[in-house]
């Protein structure tokens, strides 16, 4: 590849399929990580500062793809990539201050996502042409059903790991309590 393409590549990666999938999955299980981690009875005040850091990452990376999605290109690629990492050390510290206690499923599965969508991200950035149109909409569908299928399960397992009282008791909630 000569420099002026090479160049001209550079500003804005372009967007493939899997990228915005991948980043919204990781923002869910992080968002519901750091909830979970901010709401449990049993959290510290080290696992809930950890669980808002989270949390507002997840978001982040909620507004990033939808971002990234509206624009046709990622944004900020090198930033998102490196992101991924600080994401990624967030989900270890809150499965180290919970002393356990969160889902080491949903932990799992986050940084699979994150690492996943890092290494798409670079992948992106030394692409030239996305496909578009009908072509780039299938794979994406694809894409967004197979990280619901991952996320779904991670998303209950935060829910269940939240439930789970210092005794090992389950909480049970009332959906009718105070009506």
């Amino acid at each position: 590849m000569s420099a002026p393409s090479r160049a001209a590549a550079a500003p804005g990666a372009t967007l493939r399929a899997w990228t915005v999938p991948l980043a919204w999955g990781a923002g869910l299980v992080s968002t519901g990580m750091g909830a979970a981690a901010i709401t449990g009875e049993a959290s510290s005040g080290a696992a809930r500062g950890s669980g808002v850091v989270l949390a507002v990452a997840g978001l982040l990376w909620l507004a990033w793809g939808a971002a990234a999605l509206s624009a046709g290109r990622l944004l900020l690629p090198r930033t998102a990539a490196a992101s991924t990492l600080v994401t990624v050390f967030g989900v270890a510290a809150l499965v180290v201050l919970t002393g356990g206690r969160a889902s080491i499923l949903a932990a799992a599965v986050a940084v699979v996502l994150l690492l996943t969508a890092a290494v798409m991200i670079i992948a992106d950035t030394r692409r030239r042409v996305a496909p578009a149109g009908a072509i780039r909409t299938v794979p994406l569908l694809l894409a967004a059903g197979l990280v619901a299928v991952v996320a779904t399960p991670a998303l209950g397992a935060v829910q269940d790991a939240a439930l789970v009282r210092p005794d090992g008791t389950v909480m049970v909630v009332d959906p009718h309590a105070g009506h």
